[in-house]
């Protein structure tokens, strides 16, 4: 039933400015930080560093809902948090889209052209049975693009990984 009902809300959001990612976020200063990859990666792991060494709130631990408002992105948490423990119900703008990688030293560098959509475009739920939705969150996904940046982050789960992503967004 749960399945059901996240397939039916991330369709009817595709239709009105609302995408769904399979990633974590956090809130700080204001901003939102959108970590995503693939499961088992360090989502949540890289939001817990961020809240332990920057005091950041963590939003979602698993599905983050990115929503145009008044020419911005806002990433919202959602009541669907994997196997986190983290699912807060606030909006914040966001500031960077994180791809994730495990690696053995810390790097990161902004993705651009169809890198990112090869990137991003595993991580964003498609309903992709229906034409008009479909259509939809690649509109959407072309206007954030456009208004984000993305990043490839290869790191370990320490806080170097987050100084560096902190330096580089902010």
């Amino acid at each position: 039933f749960s399945e059901l009902m996240i397939v039916g809300f991330y369709s009817y959001s595709s239709l009105h400015d609302a995408l769904l990612m399979h990633a974590s976020a956090v809130c700080v200063n204001d901003k939102a930080v959108v970590f995503t990859a693939a499961s088992g990666v360090g989502k949540t792991t890289q939001a817990e560093l961020w809240h332990k060494h920057r005091r950041a709130t963590i939003i979602n631990g698993d599905k983050v809902f990115l929503a145009e408002e008044s020419g911005k992105f806002v990433a919202w948490g959602s009541p669907w948090k994997g196997s986190s423990p983290y699912a807060e119900n606030m909006g914040v703008e966001a500031s960077a889209i994180i791809v994730l990688e495990q690696a053995e030293e810390n790097s990161i560098r902004k993705l651009s052209g169809m890198e990112t959509l090869e990137k991003l475009l595993p991580h964003v739920f498609f309903p992709n049975w229906d034409p008009r939705c479909e259509k939809a969150v690649f509109d959407l996904l072309s206007t954030l693009l456009e208004r984000v940046d993305v990043y490839l982050l290869r790191c370990r789960p320490d806080e170097d990984a987050v100084a560096l992503t902190e330096k580089t967004v902010f």
